[in-house]
């Protein structure tokens, strides 16, 4: 199920939205205020931004500016401003698109989906989080674009690890995906010892690991966002 970040401090049409999408299989999640929604971007996951522009603490101009810096999710902008000078404003910072209040519901839906059939046809890649990148159809690892040597496990495990970012993947996921066989057949330290040496490479400080997080028991996770390109 695809997530969605609306934000838009107007309740009645926050719920409006929130119901047409629900029940078109989006999962929603509601910003009222620019502070919200930066707050709830660094911590999650998603696939498209729903913005408004006139927010009571500031714009969804200055919003949109601070998410690209962070991210390439699809953003729509939702305004009842119509002159040509907004629209370009807001399509030239990067929005996907500009929706003019009143609409259809039936029409944001429409152009989000439209949005959503580019995103699936375009090829990654690359997954990057912070300064770490990792390429998806070579055993490559690169950190502030300079390489790292990795092996195949430890590339496999930490591709898992990226592609499941801010998830908690849990010791029989790790060994089904990377051993590609049951827990009994592994040793119970393969798994710390490969995190370790992964650990050893892109963490700048490991008595406080920032990109891997091990979740006492049940496993570990990717702590970052991650990106495709």
């Amino acid at each position: 199920m695809r997530k969605i970040m609306l934000v838009e401090d107007d309740k009645s049409l926050a719920y409006g939205i929130h119901i047409a999408l629900k029940s078109n299989n989006y999962q929603v999640v509601i910003s009222k205020t620019i502070k919200e929604a930066k707050e709830k971007f660094i911590i999650d996951v998603y696939d498209l931004v729903i913005l408004d522009i006139d927010l009571p603490d500031g714009t969804g101009y200055e919003l949109c500016k601070w998410i690209r810096d962070k991210s390439g999710v699809p953003i729509v902008f939702l305004s009842g401003l119509s002159e040509e000078v907004n629209i370009v404003a807001g399509l030239d910072m990067g929005a996907d698109d500009y929706i003019i209040k009143p609409f259809k519901l039936s029409v944001l839906i429409s152009r989000m989906n439209a949005i959503f059939r580019r995103v699936d046809k375009k090829e990654y890649s690359i997954l990057q989080s912070g300064d770490i990148s990792i390429w998806l159809n070579e055993v490559k690892l690169t950190k502030n674009e300079s390489p790292i040597n990795i092996s195949l496990t430890e590339y496999k495990l930490l591709k898992l690890l990226m592609e499941n970012a801010l998830t908690i993947m849990t010791k029989e996921q790790i060994l089904h995906y990377v051993w590609d066989m049951e827990e009994n057949y592994v040793d119970e330290n393969a798994i710390a010892v490969n995190i370790k040496r992964i650990r050893s490479k892109i963490e700048d400080n490991l008595s406080c690991p920032q990109y891997i997080k091990t979740i006492r028991g049940l496993g570990y996770t990717w702590n970052l966002r991650c990106e495709k390109r």
